[in-house]
C-alpha cells in the first residue's frame, strides 16, 4: 500500500520516514510542498556572538529544524568573520564564558528536530551550539514543550528564553509561557511558501507508486502546506470530509500532530483518519498500521 509523505525526504541519510513505513510493508513516497527561506541571519549570529548573559537568556525554544538550519548557518557567518579579521574566538572550555551557549538548555518540540540539534552539536564549535538538548521525544506538541519549560527545576530564578520562530507559528506555546512567567524574546529565522513545483513533483512521484491496490495515505505534515497542496491533490485523490456519512474512501489522512490535525478539520472541513501521538517517525507509521490492522473477531 502506498503512502504519500507531503514533505522533503533527507538526502545524505536514509529517510528516517520512509524507512519506518517500510518496515511495515508500506510502499512509501515524498513529496516536497514547500520552500523555505531563512530571514534574519545577522539578526541571530549577533545574538549568538555576544553570549546569552548579556540578554539574560535561561534557554533557547526550537520548534522545527528550519530553526536548527539557521543556528547552523549564523555561527557559520561568525566562524567565517571571526578569520576574515584574524579573531580568535575562545569560550571556556567548561562553559564558565559569559559568551558560552553550553550550559543554556535548548528546549526541541519533537524527535526530529532534537536529533538535528545533537547532530549539529557535534560539528560546531565548542560553546556555539545546543550543548543541552531538552524535550525533544517527550514533547511532541506545543502544549508539552510548554509543560516541560515550566516544570525544568534546573533552571532557578526568573526564565527567558530566546524562541526562533518561522513565519506561520501559532502562539499557543508563548501564551502558556507568558502566562507561566517566562518572559519571551521571539526571532523570526525563516519563512515558507508553497512550492512552486509542487504539481510537477507531484506527479513525479506519483509514478513511482504501485500500481496495484489501493492508494492508501496521504500525510501531512504542516498546516502551512496543506492549502497549497490540496487544489493539486484533489486532481488526483478524493478526501472525505467531515460531513461524509458514506461512499468510497480513496485516499485515507494522517496528520503529524493534532495543529495540523486541528487545521484539516476545521479550516479545511478534512476527516482525518490518524494523527501521530507524538511526531516522530515510528510513532506514525505504528499508529497508522495499527488502523491498517484487522480487528480480530471475538
Amino acid at each position: 500500500m502506498n503512502v504519500l509523505l507531503l514533505r522533503s525526504p533527507t538526502s545524505d541519510v536514509p529517510d528516517r520516514y520512509e524507512v519506518a513505513f517500510r518496515t511495515h510493508g508500506y510502499s512509501p513516497i515524498s513529496a516536497p510542498v514547500l520552500e523555505t527561506t531563512l530571514v534574519h541571519l545577522e539578526q541571530l549570529a549577533s545574538k549568538i556572538d555576544d553570549g546569552p548573559s548579556v540578554h539574560r537568556f535561561t534557554g533557547v525554544v526550537v520548534t522545527s529544524k528550519r530553526s536548527i538550519e539557521a543556528w547552523n548557518r549564523a555561527v557559520d557567518c561568525i566562524v567565517t568573520r571571526s578569520r576574515e579579521n584574524d579573531v580568535v574566538r575562545e569560550v571556556g572550555s567548561g562553559g564558565e564564558d559569559e559568551t558560552s551557549w553550553a550550559p543554556i538548555p535548548f528546549y526541541i518540540l519533537g524527535d526530529v528536530t532534537a536529533g538535528a540539534a545533537r547532530e549539529l552539536r557535534k560539528r560546531l564549535p565548542h560553546g556555539l551550539g545546543p550543548m543541552d538538548v531538552r524535550g525533544g521525544l517527550g514533547a511532541g506538541s506545543a502544549e508539552q514543550l510548554a509543560r516541560v519549560i515550566l516544570e525544568d527545576g534546573d533552571v532557578s530564578g526568573s526564565k527567558k528564553m530566546l524562541y526562533l520562530t518561522g513565519d506561520k507559528n501559532r502562539d499557543t506555546m508563548s501564551k502558556m509561557l507568558t502566562q507561566g512567567g517566562v518572559e519571551m524574546e521571539e526571532l523570526q529565522v525563516y519563512e515558507t511558501c508553497g512550492s512552486s513545483t509542487f504539481a510537477h513533483d507531484l506527479e513525479d512521484a506519483l509514478r513511482k507508486a504501485e500500481s496495484a491496490g489501493a492508494w492508501g495515505w496521504i500525510v501531512f505534515f504542516a498546516p502551512s502546506a496543506a492549502r497549497h497542496v490540496y487544489p493539486a491533490l484533489c486532481d488526483r485523490f478524493f478526501f472525505r470530509r467531515l460531513d461524509d456519512t458514506g461512499g468510497t474512501e480513496i485516499a485515507k489522512v494522517a496528520a503529524i500532530g493534532p495543529t495540523t490535525a486541528s487545521f484539516l478539520r476545521e479550516e479545511m472541513g478534512l476527516r482525518v483518519d490518524v494523527v501521530a501521538p507524538k511526531p516522530n517517525p515510528a510513532e506514525l507509521a505504528n499508529t497508522i498500521a495499527a488502523f491498517d490492522s484487522p480487528i480480530p473477531s471475538v
